[in-house]
């Protein structure tokens, strides 16, 4: 039997919740503080991702798992990626393909007041010479509405379509269990054609990422060393210009996967060394 393997530490960010569930699809037993586990609540759900009880012969390996976010860089061991991602998420996001898309333009995150004057111009360049302004959850009228909503539980994000745009502002991404994955907020990825990616607290973004997973073309506010490789276009390019194609969005994937994954018998013989 394999050995049974610790990773002793809180989870917060996305970096570490996808790294662990590629962990699990090793072919060792993967334990987990059982304070963390309801976060993968979700992943359990919708992947099947298992934890086991931490024992007295399990091995920590938290100390070979390095995370920078500012960066990006993920690493377990030798092994080291911008991200990493589990396949099963991978391959899922691949299987809600859309043909055709419905959505043209696609953004969905929390709307801070810089996005806000980012994607407001952009709509004006790109959508309607109108001024528009985008709703945000913290306008007060939102505010009061969110708080009656989130009281009697149903979801207080704010949708607007403005032209070919679909907007939702949310705060859905900064809590569990939406965190950990939110199948609503995958499935309009894959029914995008293109996603705007504006920079978040770095330059990079999870969303590029995610978009191209599912066959989206990412908007990008500003390049980064981790975007090298993909095709992608700019919040400068003019948008009615833009024309999706097939052919890119299976060149991004493609590039998604090598970048951001690992086989599994890789893994497997670097949790070997580590343990050895």
């Amino acid at each position: 039997m394999k050995k049974k393997l610790l990773i002793n530490k809180s989870f917060n960010l996305i970096q570490q919740i996808r790294l662990v569930h590629a962990i699990t699809e090793s072919s060792f037993e993967i334990s987990i503080p059982k304070t963390e586990n309801p976060k993968f609540d979700t992943l359990k759900e919708k992947f099947g991702v298992h934890f086991f009880r931490t024992d007295s012969d399990s091995f920590d390996i938290t100390e070979n798992i390095k995370i920078s976010h500012k960066n990006p860089l993920t690493s377990i061991g030798e092994i080291s990626r911008y991200l990493i991602f589990p396949h099963s998420i991978t391959e899922y996001c691949y299987s809600l393909w859309k043909n055709p898309r419905r959505f043209r333009y696609s953004f969905q995150g929390l709307l801070t007041d810089k996005r806000r004057i980012l994607i407001e111009n952009w709509i004006q360049q790109n959508i309607t010479a109108k001024k528009i302004r985008l709703a945000s959850e913290d306008d007060f009228a939102f505010k009061l509405r969110n708080k009656i909503f989130r009281k009697i539980g149903l979801d207080d994000s704010i949708t607007q379509k403005v032209g070919d745009l679909l907007f939702r502002s949310s705060k859905r991404g900064r809590k569990f269990p939406e965190k950990a994955w939110d199948e609503e907020y995958f499935r309009m990825l894959a029914n995008s054609q293109f996603v705007l990616c504006p920079s978040g607290d770095c330059i990079w973004s999870y969303r590029f990422f995610e978009s191209i997973l599912c066959g989206a073309i990412p908007i990008v506010e500003k390049n980064c060393s981790a975007y090298e490789g993909f095709k992608f276009v700019s919040f400068k390019d003019e948008a009615k210009s833009l024309t999706w194609s097939a052919e890119v969005a299976e060149y991004n994937y493609k590039v998604c996967i090598e970048k951001l994954t690992i086989p599994k018998a890789a893994l497997d013989r670097e949790l070997s060394k580590i343990i050895n």
